[in-house]
């Protein structure tokens, strides 16, 4: 019995171990070496990405193309991306629109595989961190401010988390 509680006390040792470093993750160090996508370089949406767009909340198909939740014609932008996880097919909107979503430049959502959103925010950017969480990358984004926050998948709930932000 006691080489069974040894391995036992073994096994908790080695998976602590393992876990300590993501724990100590330095988030600092992941944005200044992630992935960066500005939501105004992002690829034009054709017309047959509609059946995405639908999805937007704050975007509406009218006969002159796309209108934002401001009521102004916009020209939404559109990425796949693969963050991993359940979100190896997401979705990347961009509503490139100052007038409406004010100084972070416009409204960007993404979407999982099946058009749920799992993130909206008025940003500039998205930041695919290397660190992941349920399998998923975490993110950062393109905001005014002198801080920059760090967002994780949150599975149980099937969303992005706010986790904190880090000082530049």
């Amino acid at each position: 019995m006691k080489h069974v509680v040894f391995g036992l006390m073994t096994g908790f040792c080695a998976i602590s171990a393992t876990v300590t470093p993501v724990q100590a993750q330095n988030y600092a160090q992941e944005v200044i070496h992630s992935e960066s996508y500005m939501g105004e370089d992002l690829p034009p949406a054709s017309a047959s990405d509609e059946a995405i767009l639908k999805h937007i909340p704050d975007l509406k198909k009218t006969a002159r193309g796309y209108q934002n939740s401001c009521g102004t014609r916009t020209d939404p932008r559109l990425r796949t991306l693969d963050l991993g996880g359940t979100l190896h097919d997401a979705k990347v909107v961009y509503d490139p629109d100052s007038g409406c979503w004010g100084a972070a430049g416009g409204q960007l959502t993404i979407l999982d595989g099946a058009n749920r959103v799992v993130y909206s925010e008025s940003v500039g950017a998205i930041l695919v961190l290397s660190s992941r969480h349920d399998g998923v990358r975490d993110l950062s984004f393109g905001v005014p401010g002198m801080s920059q926050p760090i967002w994780i998948w949150d599975a149980a709930h099937h969303q992005y988390k706010f986790l904190k932000s880090i000082e530049e």
